[in-house]
């Protein structure tokens, strides 16, 4: 792809962001904003020093430190004993992918022009990121306002020259790192410490990330859903555009549009058709429902990606620059956009759509196992033989089918549950009481991104269940129905069906091929773990919603709404 340009006046996207993210794509930073900068920084330093007036960030201590002046000839080592000082997070090292997206979206609020920074330090940013260096950020220890302090002085460190990087996969000290590659350390002046470690974008790195994952995610969820749908017969008369018409939330009706497409023309749906008696047999909530569940979910993935492309693209430190009378950037003050609630908020929000998710998972799983409820799949999805072999029916006296599956699914599903405690409304006063209310985004951000590897986990049970259906219902010759009798009497019985008849739709039948390689049909006990593992894989990778979308089925979402 083309360089992601930083210029004062261009919003970056999410697809960029994550481009250069995942897939190191180079920045290019804009000459015209570069020189704007450089005037403005020339404008506000003139007007600090020749009045001498207090300016928290220039010539102040920081927090509650406020009310300590600091000489002119010590500026600089103000900023820099910040960064020293603050770069004290604890834990394992964040993603590279979440640092390499904090440093872009750094770059893009300085380079607004509202910072007061030279043009080298936001430049400096785009020059580690198009170099490959990353600087080693341990993930706990922001609140989260004012910014993640911590983190983003990880950063700050790193462009210093001071600290640990990443090359690569390699782990370096950053002076050595930065001597290898030609580059040379940042020198901080006056404010510009300040302006590295005060904004969210640590925790809206995490969330543009986590975002975009959970997006994958939620159009595999959809699959699995129509999925269970066809191998359970089930009724896709609750998605009907004109009955969400009369409820006509967004998330809805954009999700029972995908799930109609996904179910369309369904051989084994149509084969079932007859026999379905709507408002009379109702299929469980997890399916007549699950567009209502998964729209809800979906809106807020939508809420989040809004959110975080406002904040991507705002200007987050303290103080802000405005234009004083005579147009000139030096009206300084002190405001609050360094506040991580407003992210907080919708972070949790992606918890809670992967939780709605996990739910609607496990409670189709569960029916998948139970004999009495799975429409003639048999106890534990076993693999069917004849039923008047004697030797074939005492193996399946011996057999547990996929009957564990159902208890990993409850287990990840009640990880997922566990990971939703709504820790942002859970402030802590810090710096002395000075900084009453932090938003603990960070903690939110961090268990949100965690959590979608283990929704990949149960998506990929309910994937294996529904691949092991359509194999049986292709190896049974009937299906089971019901059906209304002249007396009214509902009837219970089983109606011969060709094999063509008992396949999925399109889609379908291309993601159990898709399914098969990994997730072999299971027709003896075997262990389960790696295959499983390497069908979340696929999940995570985006693999399966890949494959349903050859066939147009997202493009209810995929359309400006």
């Amino acid at each position: 792809m083309n360089p992601v340009r930083i210029r004062h006046d261009r919003d970056l996207t999410p697809g960029e962001i994550c481009a250069v993210a995942d897939d190191d794509a180079a920045v290019e930073f804009d000459d015209e904003t570069g020189r704007m900068l450089d005037e403005r920084r020339r404008q506000v330093v003139e007007f600090v020093e020749s009045s001498n007036v207090p300016a928290y960030g220039f010539n102040r201590g920081f927090g509650h430190n406020v009310r300590l002046a600091v000489d002119a000839d010590r500026a600089a080592e103000l900023q820099r004993n910040l960064i020293r000082s603050h770069a004290s997070a604890v834990g394992e090292p964040a993603p590279l992918p979440v640092i390499r997206a904090a440093m872009l979206m750094r770059s893009r609020s300085l380079a607004r022009g509202h910072s007061g920074v030279r043009s080298e330090v936001p430049r400096k940013l785009v020059e580690f990121l198009n170099a490959g260096i990353t600087p080693v950020v341990p993930r706990f220890g922001s609140v989260s306002a004012s910014g993640d302090l911590a983190p983003l002085s990880h950063i700050a460190l790193g462009l210093m020259g001071e600290g640990e990087v990443f090359v690569g996969d390699e782990r370096l000290n950053a002076a050595a790192a930065l001597a290898r590659a030609g580059i040379e350390p940042l020198v901080l002046e006056m404010k510009e410490g300040l302006a590295l470690n005060n904004g969210v974008q640590f925790s809206t790195a995490y969330g543009v990330l986590a975002a975009a994952r959970l997006e994958s995610l939620w159009r595999t969820a959809c699959v699995g859903t129509s999925l269970t749908l066809q191998v359970m017969l089930g009724a896709d008369t609750p998605w009907r555009e004109d009955l969400h018409a009369l409820r006509p939330h967004a998330g809805s009706v954009r999700t029972a549009a995908v799930l109609r497409a996904l179910t369309a023309n369904s051989p084994i749906r149509e084969a079932h058709r007859p026999y379905d008696i709507d408002g009379e047999i109702q299929d469980p909530y997890n399916l007549r429902c699950a567009a209502q569940i998964l729209g809800a979910a979906r809106t807020l993935i939508d809420r989040a990606n809004e959110t975080f492309a406002i904040e991507a693209n705002s200007v987050t430190d303290n103080p802000i620059l405005l234009s004083g009378e005579d147009d000139a950037f030096t009206d300084i003050v002190s405001g609050g956009h360094f506040h991580g609630m407003p992210v907080a908020v919708d972070l949790y929000g992606l918890l809670q759509a992967a939780a709605m998710i996990a739910s609607l998972v496990g409670a189709r799983c569960a029916r998948y196992v139970d004999e009495a409820r799975n429409r003639g799949l048999g106890a534990d999805l076993k693999w069917p033989g004849p039923t008047d072999d004697p030797e074939w029916n005492a193996r399946q006296a011996a057999s547990s089918g996929m009957m564990a599956p159902e208890y990993v699914a409850a287990s990840l599903t009640n990880w997922l549950w566990g990971q939703c405690m709504p820790t942002h409304l859970f402030s802590i006063s810090t710096d002395a009481g000075q900084e009453d209310h932090v938003s603990m985004a960070a903690n939110v951000a961090i268990r949100a991104y965690d959590a979608l590897p283990r929704l990949a986990e149960a998506l990929a049970v309910e994937l294996a269940f529904a691949a092991q259906a359509a194999a049986i219902r292709k190896r049974t010759p009937w299906l089971p129905s019901r059906a209304r009798t002249a007396s009214g009497e509902v009837t219970l019985d089983r109606h011969e069906v060709p094999e063509a008849d008992r396949r999925l739709c399109e889609a379908g039948e291309a993601v159990l091929r898709e399914i098969e390689p990994v997730f072999p049909v299971v027709t003896v006990d075997r262990p389960l773990s790696a295959d499983l593992s390497a069908l979340a894989a696929l999940v995570l990778d985006g693999a399966i919603e890949r494959c349903a979308a050859r066939f147009g089925v997202f493009a209810a979402v995929d359309a400006p709404c």
